[in-house]
Order: C-alpha cells, then structure tokens, then sequence
C-alpha cells in the first residue's frame, strides 16, 4: 500500500513539474445544430429539417501538463436548436407548418488538446450534456393554433453523451492573454428523445410532447417504428482566457 501511494505521489510530481500553464476564461460560440433523425429525413415534404443555428457562451480551463499536450475542461450553457418545416393538404389548399424546437443544455467537455509550437491545437474527447430546459414553438399559414415557449422537457432524455473533434490557433494576445479562433465538431452517442410503446405516446398529454419526440415514433409510412435521435452540432468555437504560472 505504501508503495502504490508513493509511485502516485511521484507520478503526480512528474506531472506537476512538467506544467508549463494553466489557463482560465471565457469560451463559446455560434454552432449550426441538428437532432439527426432517420424518419424525418425519409418523411418528404411532409416533414423536413431546417437549417438551425445555437450560441454557447461559459467558462473552460486548459491545463498544459507539457509544451504540447493538456487537458481542457469547460462548463458551457448551449443553445440547441431544430427547425421543422411541413405541409399538410387539407382539400385543394395546401399549409405549411413550422415548428421549432429549442433546448438548452449544460455542456461539460473533458477534451486532450495538442499544441503545436505555432499556436495550432487539436482536440478530441467526451462531453455530458444536461438538459436545463426544452422549449417549443409552432406556426403555420392559416395564423391559428399556434403557440410560443411550450413546456416539452419531460419528453426528453436528461442527459446525453457526445463525442467532440476540434482544431484552431491559440494566439497571444499578450504575455499572459491568450486568443483562441477554431471550429469544434459534435456528435451524440445516445438518444436524445425518449422511447415509448403506442398506449405510453397516446396517453401522453399532446402539449407536452416535443416535436423531435413526436416525429421519432413513426415512419414515413404513418407506421409506428422508433428511430433513435442524435444530437449533432458544429461551428466556430472562440476562446480568451489568462495563463497562469507559466515556465
């Protein structure tokens, strides 16, 4: 037992010594975001996606444990967001419907970064996401029946899993003050909607019911046949933060 603390104990003063710094700041971004769904995109005119876009602002860590490789941490609000457009024929007229569903999730991504000695970073690893609140909205032609910030959380999944690429440039913008510019990639590995049997979704109170949940359930057929929902997003991603102990 002595032995195994104390080789945790060197291994921790290896890494420690070798820290050239440990940033703190702001980061976020404006990323395009999608709930990537087998039925909608076979529905047609039907059901389409519609391009969609999220902002994410919070706080991220770096902490560089050697001149290339460290680790990043970040607790970040995010916005993500899917659009739904459609048309129903209803006699000779044709309407078209709109719906929009908007989530917003606490994201905190665990990502190994690499640096290269001009400022060029990549980075790759997991991020939790937690669902704070999922919100809906929904319009169509004739103007009636519509609605704004619907309540529809708690058809939701609470959490997910994603997994995050991502590359950029760290710039000095002065000795302690660094200025990142890159685009960060992600894609969900677990289902974002919840599943129900046929009885469950009937009895569900329909105001409650997000969109993403809904569409989910049934093919383009009108059969009833669940297909998993991913999240998947991408953008820019920017970053100002402060370093810390540098050596």
């Amino acid at each position: 037992m002595k032995k195994a603390l104390l080789t945790i104990a060197v291994v921790a003063a290896s890494i420690t010594a070798q820290a050239q710094d440990f940033r703190l700041g702001l980061g976020g971004g404006i990323y395009t975001t999608w709930l990537a769904n087998t039925n909608v995109s076979d529905a047609g005119d039907e059901l389409d996606f519609a391009v969609t876009f999220g902002g994410a602002a919070g706080l991220e860590g770096i902490y560089s444990f050697s001149e290339k490789a460290g680790v990043s941490i970040g607790f970040i609000s995010s916005g993500h967001n899917q659009k739904y457009t459609g048309e129903t024929s209803v006699g000779s007229s044709t309407i078209t419907n709109d719906i929009k569903l908007k989530m917003r999730y606490l994201d905190i991504p665990v990502l190994f970064r690499l640096t290269s000695s001009g400022g060029t970073y990549f980075e790759l690893g997991p991020q939790l996401g937690i669902l704070t609140s999922a919100k809906q909205d929904y319009e169509n032609s004739t103007g009636a029946d519509g609605y704004e910030d619907r309540d529809v959380k708690s058809t939701l999944n609470g959490s997910n899993i994603a997994a995050i690429l991502g590359f950029g440039v760290d710039i000095d913008a002065s000795e302690n003050l660094i200025v990142s510019v890159g685009l960060r990639l992600g894609y969900g590995l677990n289902d974002v909607t919840k599943e129900y049997t046929l009885t469950e979704l009937t009895a569900l109170d329909g105001d409650e019911i997000a969109s993403a949940t809904g569409v989910a359930h049934f093919d383009d057929k009108g059969n009833f046949n669940y297909e998993k929902t991913s999240r998947v997003f991408g953008g820019l991603h920017l970053g100002v933060s402060y370093k810390f102990g540098s050596k």
